[in-house]
């Protein structure tokens, strides 16, 4: 069952519950009241508001850095306290939490293996976003970005390429809208396309979509396509070790562990949430021997010396981050990425004494 049959399936059958979607560490959820969508989540950063809006340009980062600094301190919606600051109007703030909630959806019609389950009633509503979202125009747009995701997986087959400026190309002759003007600029700097997502706070599909557009106005060209990782091997069960190493409180290697039993068993929902367990605690030892949440990172070296380091590029956009008066908690805040992901880096750049807190 694809997903557009599995959306009729809840819509015709007028189901209230939730439809949720595990793909490796993603997990989205759909919230369904008599058949029709009401909400969405996803534990992914980039389709948190915050992370949204400043991928729309609505907001910019110190801005988002003094919201949540004000909702720490009242615990008021976060959407409420930017418009109280003057930050974004209602109207914005509104229409962002619709199109998040879509973008959440919409992501799901260009996965191309995952698995599901239904779980009926089951939820909070003072918990969720409400909207009220018709099944049929979601599964409309689903099957378009589908059909595009193709012609664009043609040109581009991972974000693991590098764009460059065609010779030649008249960039003035074009109206360029203000996503293509950025990341033009950022081709221009040999970024690949998984460096320009996290550099935008984007999605997939857009910043791909915009590129591709640039790529069809003969503005852009493939300069590099870079390989892909290798993937891991799959063992069959090793569920019974990744526990004795969660016991041994060894949860790099339970994580590791866990992470092959999911590739083998993606329906292995304990793996996942033995996963989870792993980072927090990996996040926890962090936070309490290397790097407090209050304190603030600084350079050591010039920062145009990074490139002499073997930093990876979401290492690069971490250290980025950095500008001597945003602490750590601020920094995982504003990443689009994992909080694993940046305190590994903030790590990692500390041990190389390039960084240091004060």
């Amino acid at each position: 069952m694809d997903l557009a049959e599995l959306l009729q399936w809840v819509a015709i059958g007028r189901k209230t519950g939730v439809l949720a979607f595990v793909k490796d560490k993603a997990k989205n959820y759909i919230y369904f009241r008599e058949g029709l969508i009401i909400s969405s989540q996803s534990n992914e950063p980039m389709y948190l508001l915050g992370q949204y809006l400043l991928f729309q340009g609505k907001i910019t980062e110190s801005q988002f850095k003094r919201a949540f600094e004000l909702q720490q301190q009242t615990r008021l919606n976060l959407s409420a306290i930017l418009v109280q600051q003057g930050f974004v109007s209602q109207e914005d703030a509104q229409k962002a939490m619709i199109s998040r909630t879509e973008e959440v959806i919409y992501d799901l019609f260009l996965w191309d293996e995952g698995h599901f389950y239904f779980k009926a009633d089951g939820y909070n509503t003072e918990d969720l976003f409400l909207v009220t979202i018709d099944v049929n125009s979601v599964i409309f747009e689903g099957v378009r970005r589908k059909d595009e995701w193709k012609r664009i997986r043609a040109v581009f087959p991972s974000n693991n390429v590098i764009v460059a400026l065609r010779p030649g190309a008249d960039v003035k002759s074009i109206p360029l809208k203000p996503l293509q003007k950025k990341l033009l600029f950022l081709a221009s700097s040999g970024k690949t396309i998984s460096e320009m997502i996290l550099e935008l706070h984007g999605s997939d599909f857009h910043v791909n979509f915009e590129l591709f557009e640039l790529y069809e106005s003969g503005i852009l060209e493939v300069k590099q396509i870079l390989e892909e990782p290798k993937k891991a091997e799959d063992p069959s069960r090793l569920f019974n070790q990744g526990l004795e190493h969660m016991q041994q409180h060894k949860y790099p290697d339970a994580i590791a562990v866990f992470q092959k039993v999911v590739q083998s068993d993606p329906q292995n929902f304990r793996a996942h949430e033995q996963i989870e367990l792993a980072e927090k605690a990996i996040c926890q030892e962090l936070y309490r021997n290397v790097m407090r949440p209050n304190k603030v990172p600084h350079f050591l070296v010039p920062m145009n010396t990074l490139s002499e380091y073997s930093l990876s590029h979401r290492e690069g956009y971490v250290a980025s981050r950095i500008d001597g008066t945003w602490d750590v908690k601020s920094i995982v805040l504003l990443s689009p990425l994992r909080e694993l992901e940046v305190l590994r880096a903030l790590e990692k750049l500390l041990k190389n004494k390039l960084i240091a807190l004060k």
